[in-house]
């Protein structure tokens, strides 16, 4: 067999492999877009929480120290950035069709690395109050998106309009 048409079934075996692999990779990363961490809520605890507040948010703890005025700081990790979205997947699923499952190793990638992990710490009095939290607190909304929010509580206030004849 000559080198020309060595390459050439070369080619041909590597675009059949492709070819063959790409559906049976499809599918990863819609399901990792759709089981994402869903983030926790921050407005829901603050100074003088219970712990059992805390704890529905940001699960247990994975340190905790015992500090010699009888407080008790515990340490949390989470992850932000990688809530499950439906919307991701969808788009995925459509971008596999379209590219007959050769785009799912770069949208795979993508959601391997969505996301970041935070951590928080948080000190609870003798009576499992929460009197300090420290570390990651998520920023304030901006300008823009405080009016959108705005916006969207004053649609959800208006009465609907009903006509009768």
């Amino acid at each position: 067999m000559n080198p020309i048409s060595r390459q050439r079934n070369t080619a041909r075996s590597v675009l059949l492999s492709l070819l063959c692999l790409g559906p049976l990779l499809s599918g990863c990363s819609i399901a990792m877009a759709m089981h994402g961490h869903q983030e926790p809520n921050f407005d829901a605890f603050e100074v003088g929480s219970t712990r059992k507040q805390v704890e529905i948010q940001l699960g247990t703890p994975v340190e905790t120290k015992s500090i010699e005025d009888g407080t008790q700081e515990d340490t949390y990790r989470f992850e932000m950035g990688n809530s499950p979205n439906a919307a991701r997947a969808t788009l995925y699923f459509y971008y596999d069709l379209a590219t007959l499952g050769l785009a799912e190793p770069i949208f795979s990638l993508i959601e391997v690395f969505q996301g970041r992990t935070e951590e928080s710490r948080i000190t609870y009095d003798t009576d499992d109050r929460v009197v300090g939290i420290h570390g990651y607190t998520p920023p304030p909304p901006t300008p823009i998106l405080k009016e959108a929010m705005e916006a969207q509580e004053q649609y959800k206030k208006k009465p609907s309009v009903a006509t009768s004849e």
